[in-house]
């Protein structure tokens, strides 16, 4: 029984590779992963993989502007609440999941999907997942020392993110 719970943690934390919250002007606020691996290939591996997703990010982004002015106002009400944007683009070994706020930051997720249980990763829980971290995002940048635009380098939302992609991710 403790041998399985034990594996069940590993096979999550092998899941979820990173997390990453991008300004307006595609600068990366914070690029967080889980794990003990600071090396620098393993960061430039994040930062490629996150800005490789702002290209599909800012596809997806313009294809729903366009597609709102040519729909119904009821349709472009329901647009505009879903902020979550699904999946990005998958490759033999990732697939990376996007989220935009109402104030154009945004929100990129990482997931392995070499793990046994990367490939059953359900929609619904990664969309749960972002939005959480859209929470987190909005109770970091609400103290009064953070500048709007500037890196998040809070201890605390560092801990919180890390403790949201073991437990749900």
């Amino acid at each position: 029984m403790l041998t399985f719970q034990f594996t069940s943690a590993s096979i999550l934390q092998a899941m979820a590779v990173c997390v990453a919250v991008i300004g307006k002007d595609n600068s990366p606020l914070y690029i967080g992963g889980i794990g003990n691996d600071t090396s620098t290939d393993n960061e430039l591996s994040r930062q490629w993989l996150v800005h490789t997703a702002l290209d599909a990010l800012e596809e997806r982004l313009s294809t729903t502007n366009t597609s709102n002015t040519n729909s119904s106002a009821n349709t472009a009400r329901t647009d505009l609440r879903d902020l979550y944007l699904g999946l990005l683009y998958s490759t033999d070994t990732h697939k990376i999941y996007g989220y935009v706020t109402n104030t154009r930051i945004k929100l990129v997720l990482v997931t392995s999907s070499t793990s046994p249980s990367g490939s059953n990763i359900r929609d619904a829980e990664v969309r749960t997942a972002l939005r959480r971290l859209h929470a987190l995002y909005a109770d970091a940048i609400c103290n009064p020392f953070h500048l709007p635009g500037d890196q998040i380098t809070s201890p605390k939302f560092d801990k919180q993110v890390k403790s949201l992609m073991l437990n749900n991710v």
